[in-house]
């Protein structure tokens, strides 16, 4: 990198040491409050080492930058990233948990791309570790490079390039002289949101404690492991009505927030997006209560009510079990199997392909039949409203083919492990880390069972957790060696 680009990304980076060793903190006091000395010392060594970097870096050299080249974001961000996850590994290694260093690593991406699967190793029920875990959700899930953006005081660049690689939406900015005050108000809005769901939950009886945990994880769709490894199904009613609405909220575009709080209701209509998701969710759960009541026998209303909370968990990809789906229709399950591959919207905490990408894609496919039939019209593929250049088509489409190149890629590499019952435990625990769900769809009596598999299993799962979180480009560039090549060397 040229001093420049090495200005530009010690700007950010340290910035991310920052955030991370801040949000440490709140774990670091628990663990004292509750004498977790265990805890206590990998936590505090974490922290003071990123806020004694980060601030070090910030504190002694000129960080003053302005834009520089696609890669040297794409580089700062996938970089960040594998730098905190390896501080989260080696916390949880040093921590009384008893992981080995796999099962740290797996246990510090799950937690940090919001795919929030079971515990691994011994039981991490300290105060301590439970609240970094659901602390680790909530940073991953709304972006801890948008969040350390924000936090730069004054910065001569735009950070939209930087940071819808994270948190990638489409175009819903209208300016990028004001990006970062808009990204404050994204991380203001799901602040607020999560204290919300925190205190309506303490309000419906659960302890204060647990609601936080919930709050935090259920925000960042990341499941709700904390609470008999994510099944939910012990809960009252209004508890889990209440874990529904807001596992809901959470996966919506955040734009749809932004537009509410702007007061440009009227740009509702133009947004395609939060209405096909929410068509999705409906139609998938009156197809499912219909069929559970009529095979089981059970009250229609109470199996709309069991499909809509389920249907909700998995398209959210938040991943917790909120009614007992053992005797659902074989239909049913395959039913949101296909439809967890699209997962929740764009600029969400949510994962998977994204409805935005389903809505192209499909219009694509129609735009190329129509033009098969009538090779002289001119047809352009619209989203929101607006003609989408072959680039965004490309792009998008594209996304679209990686995705499950990479599902197909490592369902045939965790196929190789003895631990596997049948086909479909390659399947289905392949496509629960790539979208970020967590927890398979139709394993709950196998709840945890990643933790029985190979070494190299859990290192494939992690790839695709990577993956399913920074939306694959990040991930597959560190591969690529013309990434890596000096912008001097480039022809």
């Amino acid at each position: 990198m040229k001093q420049n680009n090495k200005k530009y990304f010690l700007n950010i980076f340290s910035m991310v040491l920052l955030v991370y060793g801040a949000a440490a903190l709140p774990s670091l006091v628990t663990a004292l409050y509750h004498h977790e000395t265990g805890v206590l010392v990998p936590l505090a060594a974490a922290a003071f080492l990123c806020i004694v970097t980060g601030g070090s870096l910030r504190r002694f050299l000129d960080l003053e930058a302005s834009g520089v080249r696609p890669r040297i974001n794409y580089m700062t961000v996938i970089i960040s990233w594998l730098v905190i996850t390896a501080v989260t590994t080696a916390v949880y290694f040093s921590s009384p948990a008893g992981l080995t260093v796999t099962d740290s690593l797996f246990e510090a991406v799950a937690n940090l791309t919001t795919t929030g699967t079971g515990r691994l190793g011994a039981d991490l029920s300290l105060y301590s570790l439970m609240l970094w875990r659901s602390t680790l959700n909530w940073l991953g899930g709304v972006g801890i490079i948008l969040i350390s953006y924000s936090c730069i005081s004054s910065c001569n660049f735009s950070g939209r390039s930087l940071v819808s690689i994270e948190f990638p939406g489409h175009a819903f900015l209208n300016s990028s002289s004001r990006s970062q005050k808009t990204y404050r108000l994204i991380i203001m809005i799901y602040a607020v949101l999560t204290a919300l769901h925190f205190a309506i939950l303490i309000i419906a009886g659960m302890p204060a404690f647990t609601s936080l945990l919930t709050a935090l994880s259920n925000i960042s769709t990341a499941g709700l492991q904390h609470i008999n490894s994510g099944i939910i199904t012990g809960l009252s009613l209004p508890l889990r009505i209440i874990i529904t609405v807001f596992a809901f909220l959470g996966s919506l575009n955040v734009s749809f927030f932004i537009l509410l709080v702007t007061h440009r209701m009227y740009m509702l209509r133009r947004r395609s997006e939060v209405k096909t998701y929410s068509a999705r969710i409906l139609t998938t759960s009156l197809i499912i209560g219909i069929s559970v009541a009529f095979v089981t026998h059970r009250p229609l209303l109470s199996s709309l009510g069991d499909a809509l909370m389920q249907t909700v968990s998995f398209l959210s990809t938040s991943g917790y079990i909120a009614a007992d789906c053992s005797d659902w229709p074989l239909f049913c399950m395959v039913l949101i199997v296909l439809q967890v591959f699209f997962g929740a919207c764009a600029a969400s905490t949510g994962g998977g392909i994204k409805n935005a990408r389903l809505e192209i894609g499909i219009r694509t496919v129609n735009s190329g039949l129509f033009r098969s039939v009538h090779p002289r019209a001119y047809m352009p593929v619209k989203y929101n409203r607006t003609a989408l250049k072959t680039d965004q088509l490309v792009q998008s489409n594209l996304f679209i083919a990686l995705f499950m190149l990479i599902y197909v890629l490592a369902t045939l590499l965790l196929s190789l492990d003895n631990k596997n019952e049948s086909i479909l435990d390659a399947l289905i625990y392949s496509q629960a880390m790539i979208t970020n769900t967590g927890m398979p769809v139709g394993a709950v009596s196998t709840v945890g069972q990643a933790a029985s598999f190979s070494p190299l299993s859990k290192i494939v799962m992690s790839g695709e957790m990577l993956c399913g979180r920074l939306e694959i480009y990040p991930v597959l560039m560190l591969i690529s060696r013309s990434f890596w090549r000096s912008d001097n060397s480039r022809v």
